[in-house]
């Protein structure tokens, strides 16, 4: 069984599903590209039997084929080559053989009905919600994620869904994320999923590449699908009850302060080169109008201030730093509100002026 094949045909789709793909499997099957011909489209899937990933590309031919192939090994061989370069595959029942141009190689295959797939889905909500505004709302909430934590919710991101809003949630026990978009949604009743680490970060990369103005999302009681132009990923969702993040918003606002964003950020990065690597950790220290921020490592020392509005209590405390930088990153207007704790144990709230879509939440320290 013979076919063939263009780069341009063949490399994009397999980028957008090789993510799935890990060097060490416990099925070998699991390392192999599903490549499918039929009715004028090619279809690549892969899958570690917690995220399926499917990439379709239209093509002139009438062949219908399927086979199996080491996947990184198939990427590192056409990613180099032109556009153009015809690719002939040679398929036996245990190997496959490429040819492109005056190259050839042989590569192990396996019976592509033994190829495993995520069940279907049945009995799911579904939603439209625009591509962009997804986009904004992972990516502006997802870096307060878990990794590794012994808490497998922690490890994903919160999907709450009701007939008005989408809200998504992360967080790592230390720092929360919130990010809320308001729009009309199908659905009887409130719907919650988390989404694992992994699924999270395909799912960025798959609405970075894509340019569909809206994507579906089907939510089920084990599965997250969405489809998107002519990619698919389907992924199982992580089983645990998300923390109640609204108990972690602090409700007492009466020491909110307000910052010129980026004169904070400059300063913070600029503290940053002094800080410990152990611990992290910055001291802002708040009098007469003023923010003085300190750090300090085996190196040296750093000191720098800058101007703030609304507060003129003395409050000292202390947060890592890289948190804060990565919330004022995600921010975007000129002046930003932050709620700082007024005793032991209680939270801070930084969000933009104006805007309440994004609601970051920090857990001071002690240093």
């Amino acid at each position: 069984m013979n076919t063939q094949l263009t780069v341009r045909e063949l490399l994009e789709p397999l980028q957008t599903v090789i993510g799935v793909v890990e060097k060490k499997q416990t099925l070998p099957i699991l390392s192999h590209v599903l490549i499918q011909l039929k009715n004028n489209q090619l279809t690549l899937t892969t899958t570690d039997m917690e995220i399926e990933l499917r990439a379709s590309h239209p093509i002139n031919t009438q062949e219908e084929i399927s086979f199996t192939i080491y996947a990184k090994d198939l990427i590192d061989i056409i990613r180099k080559l032109p556009e153009e370069t015809i690719i002939q595959f040679i398929i036996e029942e245990s190997k496959i053989y490429i040819k492109t141009n005056n190259n050839s190689f042989e590569l192990n295959t396996f019976n592509h009905q033994d190829f495993p797939s995520l069940p279907k889905i049945e009995n799911s909500d579904v939603i439209r919600v625009k591509r962009n505004a997804l986009k904004e709302l992972i990516e502006n909430t997802s870096f307060s994620m878990g990794n590794q934590d012994i808490r497998a919710y922690l490890n994903g991101l919160y999907f709450e869904v009701d007939q008005d809003n989408i809200t998504v949630v992360a967080t790592d026990g230390h720092r929360l994320s919130i990010g809320e978009i308001k729009q009309s949604n199908n659905l009887d009743k409130k719907k919650t999923v988390i989404l694992p680490r992994k699924a999270v970060l395909e799912l960025t990369k798959l609405l970075n590449k894509n340019e569909h103005d809206e994507v579906d999302i089907h939510l089920s009681e084990n599965y997250f699908y969405l489809v998107s132009d002519n990619t698919t990923i389907i992924s199982r969702l992580i089983d645990g009850n998300f923390p109640n993040y609204a108990q972690v918003i602090p409700t007492d606002h009466e020491n909110t302060i307000v910052i010129d964003r980026q004169d904070f950020l400059n300063s913070l990065q600029q503290a940053s080169i002094f800080v410990e690597e152990r611990t992290k950790g910055v001291k802002l220290a708040f009098k007469d109008s003023q923010l003085n921020i300190f750090s300090h490592s085996e190196r040296g020392q750093a000191k720098t201030k800058i101007s703030i509005k609304n507060f003129d209590k003395e409050i000292e405390i202390a947060f890592n730093i890289h948190y804060l930088i990565s919330i004022l990153e995600k921010l975007t207007t000129d002046e930003i509100n932050m709620v700082v704790p007024g005793g032991e144990n209680q939270s801070c709230l930084l969000s933009s002026i104006g805007d309440e879509t994004y609601q970051y939440v920090v857990m001071p320290m002690r240093i």
